[in-house]
């Protein structure tokens, strides 16, 4: 919650966090493995605002996929099959 205040400048509703999944790619991988993500999905107050540490923000779709980390290919996968991201 600290993280999204301090770099999107938004107020995470605590409530309403669940965990989504962790995603991992090993040691080895190409794209400096071992990394382990764990994401969560929840409501927030307030416009997403960069902040000084974010260069910009983008609105990405599943077609957009090719664009993202490795890891990040394997959050867009799980979104996608649940339905959050066309």
């Amino acid at each position: 919650m600290r993280e999204i205040d301090e770099e999107l400048r938004a107020a995470v509703d605590p409530g309403s966090m669940v965990h989504f999944g962790t995603f991992e790619i090993g040691e080895g991988h190409p794209e400096h493995g071992p990394f382990r993500m764990i994401c969560y999905i929840a409501d927030h107050r307030g416009e997403l605002i960069p902040s000084w540490e974010i260069a910009e923000k983008a609105w990405f779709r599943y077609a957009d996929r090719a664009r993202v980390s490795a890891v990040d290919e394997l959050v867009f996968d799980a979104l996608h099959e649940a339905g959050r991201l066309r």
